[in-house]
């Protein structure tokens, strides 16, 4: 995929303006439910040069954050979510789970204390 410039963008820009009068800017995002009614987008706040390291850039900034994800990764939360299940919720398991290993063994280093699910 090539990477639009300024030049070609601003006379899209001007064309949208002049045929569609002062449209909302949006960025379209991807999407893990079903699709209806308006294409999912999130609203562009700010357009700025970049400097420094973004020297010869335009950056756009949006009203919410846009997270970069692998093609394996949308791929992974699209089947989660055709399966009926939900990829947060899977995230927020594991994160619990970790943290439940993590406290059990705190407690099993723990000299002379009841291990957990041991009756006294």
């Amino acid at each position: 995929m090539t990477i639009m410039k300024l030049s070609t963008l601003i006379p899209a820009l001007q064309n949208i303006l002049a045929t569609h009068g002062d449209a909302d800017v949006l960025v379209c995002v991807q999407t893990q439910g079903e699709l209806r009614g308006h294409t999912p987008a999130v609203a562009v706040t700010d357009a700025h040069a970049g400097f420094d390291w973004d020297s010869g850039r335009v950056l756009l900034s949006t009203e919410n954050p846009l997270v970069a994800l692998s093609a394996d990764e949308v791929s992974a939360i699209l089947k989660s979510v055709r399966s009926g299940q939900s990829w947060h919720a899977y995230q927020a398991h594991k994160s619990l789970r970790e943290r439940i290993r993590e406290l059990e063994a705190q407690l099993a280093s723990r000299p002379g204390e009841p291990q957990a699910g041991t009756s006294s």
